[in-house]
């Protein structure tokens, strides 16, 4: 009998809590979930891990804009705890020159960022999550 529960022991399921937000207090980013960002915001998603074995493990996160490309690839090792918080981000920035147009129109030049994003998050190779969220500008 003993043997068996510590078999089942072994092959607890690791849980995930995955949500993105813009805000954040020194540099963390805060348990607020958002799914809505304005051009400028830095948006993170942040990753709760509980049963993750405790050995080196790696996040990976492709964001994906409203034509569904790769914008960004966030690669991240990290040592699994009983319960791990890991996070990225993403921070939009348009092209050269647009600074000044967006003194007077803070959508100037950001256009090709407005609409459905998605963050596929990956925990090992694994997909774990794909986040969906709204740039509006």
């Amino acid at each position: 009998m003993l043997l068996f529960s510590c078999a089942s022991l072994a092959q607890q399921s690791v849980g995930y809590n995955i949500f993105l937000t813009n805000q954040e207090k020194e540099g963390q980013p805060l348990d607020q979930p958002m799914t809505q960002f304005d051009c400028s915001d830095r948006i993170f998603v942040v990753v709760t891990v509980a049963g993750l074995k405790q050995e080196s493990h790696e996040l990976k996160v492709r964001w994906l804009d409203p034509l569904d490309d790769q914008r960004e690839l966030t690669r991240f090792n990290f040592q699994g705890l009983p319960i791990t918080k890991i996070w990225a981000w993403l921070q939009l920035h348009g092209p050269t020159g647009a600074i000044v147009g967006q003194m007077f129109d803070p959508s100037f030049g950001m256009e090709e960022f407005i609409g459905e994003w998605k963050a596929e998050v990956f925990i090992d190779g694994e997909k774990v999550s794909v986040q969906r969220f709204q740039v509006l500008c």
